[in-house]
C-alpha cells in the first residue's frame, strides 16, 4: 500500500533527503513544512508525518505532533534534540536522531509502513520507541 508523508522540517536539506527517501520507497510526499501553521494545512492529507522538535516558529514540534496524532497521523520525531523529547512523546510512535544515513531513513520508512499496515516488529536500530517494547509486541 502507498502512504502519503509529511516532513515537518525547517532544514530544507535534510527535508529533501527525508523526501527522496520516501519517494525512492514508493510512497508519496504531500508537503514539507517548516512550523506548524504549514503542517496542519498538510495534515488532512497525510497518514504518516515526521516531525522535528525545532521548527522555524519554536520548539513546537511535540505540540504539533499531538495534534497530528488526534488527526489519525501516525508520527516519528526526527529530531538533532531527542532527549527534549523525555516524557513528552505526545502520542508519537517514537524517535530517532539526526542526522539520518540514507539506510537508517529507508528503514525507518519500512518500519512505519509496516506499522501503519499493522505489523509489528522489533524497530531498526536508532529508532526508539515511546510505548515499551514488551507491550508493544505483546
Amino acid at each position: 500500500m502507498k502512504y502519503r508523508f509529511l516532513i515537518v522540517e525547517d532544514s530544507l536539506l535534510i527535508a529533501m533527503d527525508l523526501e527522496e527517501a520516501v519517494t525512492r520507497a514508493g510512497h508519496d510526499v504531500v508537503g514539507i513544512a517548516p512550523d506548524m501553521t504549514v503542517a496542519l494545512n498538510y495534515a488532512p492529507e497525510a497518514d504518516i508525518a515526521f516531525v522535528d522538535v525545532r521548527l522555524a516558529d519554536g520548539e513546537t514540534g511535540p505540540r504539533l505532533a499531538r495534534m497530528l496524532v488526534e488527526r489519525g497521523l501516525l508520527v516519528i520525531f526526527v529530531t538533532g534534540n531527542p532527549m527534549l523529547l523525555e516524557g513528552r512523546d505526545a502520542g508519537a510512535l517514537g524517535v530517532i536522531p539526526k542526522p539520518l544515513t540514507h539506510q537508517a531513513a529507508a528503514d525507518v520508512i519500512d518500519f512505519v509502513v509496516d506499522w501503519k499496515n499493522g505489523r509489528r516488529r522489533q524497530p531498526p536500530a536508532r529508532l526508539r520507541l515511546f510505548q515499551p517494547i514488551s507491550s508493544t509486541f505483546a
